[in-house]
């Protein structure tokens, strides 16, 4: 595989830290340092053959079988198998700064390499200093050594004092130059968020498919704000929800992804009742099929006859909040957990749609999205009034391939009414 560029230049603070990292050298066993270099290396001759525009994509095989096909330094580092402790360390390190900063993981490696390649060379130019002197102090020097604390902090420095600074100060610069400064209120231009998006995606998918993934993307974001001003909110839930705002489909090329109105979930409809208008909705995070005892206690059935008893007790009960659901014109329920059988069957007699098993990050956007909050079993009436509700403009299956999805539109001000999800 080719070797890694040259390296860049460095940024103002590097002879410092590069300083403090000599100094820490000293005290580190010539051992550890080598041993961290071999491993790093190792990490670099992956991630090296994909960087830059010409970089080449790599094939990876999971532990699990699957394979990954991928520019993607984060993704490739992520899906190995790693046993060595310091790989662990390295990759939870690249983690920790794509985090921070959503880029950099190859670069990181790279300019890993060049770090400890230094320490190396310091570290055997201050073990060569002690052997004019007595052997057994000179052991005990490099014994009494903490080697990976020492090299932990190195780490630790490189990412916070070198690499934060490099996309701090350099980077930002960039994002900002896809605001148009033509008024005094900052607005997104189009032209050059396309050509920051493009420059993102250089090192992360083929050349092939560069400029539609971009575009895709600004057409996203441009889709999902309600103006041009409007795009701190937007940046903000991509941000923090990508991964509930795109959906993976298996065997779908690049090439015919697409962006689709409302918001996917991953689950399919246990019942599904067509309805017409704005849809009101409720967020359950329990089982809606009410209790005989509550924690801590214990139902004694001493009979076959208190058996069935019990069982026509919970069933009229279920059916009566199903009804008052209803009567609330409440048409949907989304839930968290598995329902019992009887409150998914009443839920259909009462044209009551049910999605359930709905992942906590998802239950978390749609909160978040909807201002929603769990809706709670009425303990003394099923009479009382239904307040934590929400309306969306339609809810309706979704096949994507052969997996069957729910698409909701919510109706609300934090959900812009041209709001889509890319799917991949």
């Amino acid at each position: 595989m080719p070797r890694p560029a040259p390296p860049r230049p460095a940024p103002p603070g590097w002879p410092g830290v590069l300083r403090t990292a000599r100094a820490r050298s000293t005290m580190a066993a010539p051992g550890s340092v080598k041993a961290a270099l071999q491993v790093a290396e190792v990490l670099e001759t992956i991630v090296s053959s994909c960087v830059g525009p010409e970089g080449r994509q790599v094939l990876c095989t999971k532990p699990t079988g699957e394979v990954l096909l991928s520019r993607d330094g984060g993704r490739l580092l992520e899906a190995l198998h790693l046993e060595h402790p310091l790989a662990r360390m390295m990759v939870a390190c690249v983690s920790s700064h794509l985090r921070k900063t959503g880029d950099g993981a190859k670069t990181f490696i790279i300019f890993l390499c060049h770090l400890l390649r230094g320490l190396n060379a310091v570290t055997h130019k201050e073990k060569d200093s002690f052997i004019s002197k007595n052997i057994q102090t000179h052991g005990r020097h490099w014994k009494n050594c903490c080697q990976w604390k020492f090299i932990s902090q190195a780490l630790l420095t490189f990412q916070t004092q070198i690499l934060d600074y490099i996309m701090d100060q350099f980077l930002s610069r960039h994002f900002l130059s896809i605001f148009s400064s033509s008024t005094k209120e900052r607005t997104l231009c189009r032209s050059s968020l396309e050509l920051l998006l493009g420059a993102y995606f250089c090192g992360r998918v083929g050349r092939n498919n560069r400029n539609f993934i971009s575009q895709l993307m600004c057409d996203f974001f441009f889709k999902c704000m309600p103006c041009e001003s409007g795009f701190e909110e937007v940046f903000e839930l991509v941000d923090d929800c990508f991964v509930e705002l795109n959906v993976g489909v298996t065997g779908l090329p690049v090439s015919e992804s697409r962006i689709i109105a409302g918001l996917v979930l991953h689950r399919d409809f246990s019942v599904y009742c067509p309805a017409d208008g704005d849809i009101r909705i409720v967020l359950v995070t329990e089982t809606i099929q009410p209790l005989f005892s509550t924690s801590g206690t214990e139902f004694i059935l001493n009979s076959e006859a208190q058996f069935q008893t019990s069982q026509f007790w919970i069933m009229e009960r279920t059916k009566a909040i199903m009804k008052h659901l209803q009567s609330q014109n409440v048409k949907l329920l989304l839930s968290s957990v598995k329902q019992p059988d009887f409150v998914v069957y009443y839920a259909g007699l009462n044209s009551i749609s049910v999605v359930e098993c709905l992942s906590s990050d998802e239950i978390s956007l749609i909160q978040r999205i909807t201002g929603l909050s769990p809706f709670i079993l009425p303990q003394a009436s099923s009479q009382c009034e239904i307040s934590n509700t929400a309306l969306v403009k339609f809810c309706e299956p979704l096949i994507l391939r052969s997996k069957r999805r729910t698409s909701l539109d919510p109706l609300t001000q934090s959900w812009p009414e041209a709001k889509g999800e890319q799917v991949f």
